[in-house]
C-alpha cells in the first residue's frame, strides 16, 4: 500500500519522481520519501539533464520516442507519464545499477510493475546494434556515449533511426576535464572515469565535424558544466572526500542544485560537457 507521500510524489510526476522507489530512498523510510517530495532527485547530473530534456520537449508533438541508454529509467518514466500519446521505447545494455545490486533493467522492470505505463517498454540493447530505420521523431541520450568507444557508430545508428526532421538531444562529457578545487577531491571519480569512459574523446570541434559528416542538422551545440556546474560537482565530491555525514550531504543538495540550475541557464565559453540538439 502506498504511503501518502508516495501518492503525492507519483501524482505530481516531477522530474526524478521514480527515485522514490530506489533502495537508497526506501531504506530511509518517510525521511527519504519526504526529501524526494520536497526537492526531487538528489542526483545533480540527472537534475541538470532533466532540465535540458524538459526544455527541448516544450510544445513538442512527439509520437515515437527513444531513450538511448535509459539507465534506471528516470527519464523514460518522466517522458512516458507526460506524453501519454507517445510510444516510448527505453533501451539499455543492462549493467549493474547505481542504486542496488540489480541491473539497470531489473530496476526499470520493478518500477514499471508499480507504475504500469502502457506507452512505455524497456528492452536490453547495445546501441552499437541499434538497427531501426526512420522509427523515432525524438531521441535523447544523456551521459552514455562516453562509455562506448565506437560512439560515432552509435551516432550513425541514431541518425538512421530518426524520421525526417526528427530531433536528437544528447550530452557527453568533453575529453578535457578542468577543476576549480583541489584535484584530490575528485581523484576517485577520475579513477572510475578512466576505466568506464572509454569513449570520452570528443571536444567541440571534433564532435561537430562528426555530426556534420553523418548528415545531422545542428540546432545548437553548447558547453555544460562551466563554473557553476563544476563547483556543484566538486563541492559534493569534497564532502565525500572528508567523509561528511550523509545527512549533511543531503542537506546541502538543494543549494548544489541551485548552482547546477544556474549552470543550465548560463552559456559558458568552456565546460566539462557538451550538449547538442540536432535533427535529421
Amino acid at each position: 500500500m502506498r504511503s501518502f507521500i508516495e501518492r503525492v510524489v507519483i501524482r505530481w510526476r516531477r522530474l526524478g519522481f521514480t527515485d522514490i522507489y530506489h533502495e537508497n530512498v526506501q531504506r530511509r523510510g518517510m525521511l527519504g520519501e519526504a526529501f524526494i517530495l520536497l526537492f526531487g532527485t538528489a542526483h545533480l547530473g540527472v537534475f541538470a539533464n532533466g532540465l535540458y530534456l524538459r526544455r527541448a520537449l516544450v510544445n513538442a508533438d512527439v509520437a515515437s520516442v527513444l531513450d538511448a541508454g535509459c539507465g534506471d529509467g528516470t527519464f523514460a518514466f518522466y517522458v512516458a507519464s507526460h506524453f501519454a500519446a507517445a510510444q516510448v521505447r527505453a533501451v539499455d545494455i543492462g549493467e549493474q545499477g547505481l542504486h542496488s545490486v540489480d541491473t539497470t533493467l531489473d530496476i526499470c522492470k520493478k518500477i514499471h510493475q508499480k507504475l504500469p505505463l502502457p506507452n512505455l517498454r524497456f528492452e536490453q540493447l547495445d546501441l552499437r546494434n541499434l538497427a531501426d530505420k526512420e522509427a523515432f521523431d525524438f531521441v535523447y541520450c544523456f551521459d552514455v556515449l562516453e562509455h562506448i568507444p565506437e560512439n560515432k557508430l552509435v551516432l550513425e545508428n541514431i541518425y538512421r533511426a530518426l524520421r525526417k526532421d526528427g530531433q536528437f538531444l544528447f550530452r557527453i562529457p568533453s575529453k578535457v576535464q578542468r577543476r576549480i578545487l583541489s584535484s584530490r577531491f575528485t581523484a576517485e571519480h577520475a579513477k572510475w572515469a578512466a576505466i568506464e569512459h572509454l569513449g570520452q574523446n570528443y571536444e567541440m570541434n571534433s564532435l561537430v565535424n562528426d555530426l556534420n559528416s553523418i548528415g545531422y542538422k545542428l540546432r545548437f551545440v553548447r558547453y555544460t558544466n562551466g563554473l557553476w556546474g563544476r563547483l556543484s560537482f566538486e563541492l559534493l565530491e569534497a564532502m565525500r572526500y572528508y567523509h561528511v555525514p550523509e545527512v549533511l550531504q543531503f542537506a546541502v543538495i538543494p543549494f548544489l542544485k541551485i548552482l547546477r540550475w544556474l549552470d543550465t541557464r548560463s552559456n559558458p565559453r568552456e565546460g566539462d560537457g557538451l550538449l547538442v540538439l540536432c535533427a535529421k
